[in-house]
């Protein structure tokens, strides 16, 4: 996995419940995680389809202020 510092501009799908449907329904190609995330969620993840999975440089709460969100995130999806 690759290390990212940069979000991608456009919308995102918040939260790895909703990352996963937007994987299976094709809408996503892009997921990045917080370098804190779980194993098991990012293994949830690059199991359902063929996506990138990037490891954003810092925590949940450092994700969630980048993304401009009042909440932790452990994952966003992106369209390619």
């Amino acid at each position: 996995m690759e290390t990212v510092n940069r979000i991608p501009a456009g919308n995102a799908v918040i939260g790895a419940k909703e990352v996963v449907k937007s994987i299976k329904s094709g809408k996503v190609k892009r997921v990045i995680v917080a370098n804190n995330c779980p194993q098991h969620l990012i293994e949830r993840i690059e199991s359902a389809g063929k996506v990138v999975v990037e490891v954003f440089e810092g925590n949940q709460k450092e994700f969630s202020i980048r993304l401009g969100k009042p909440f932790l995130i452990a994952a966003a999806g992106f369209e390619k």
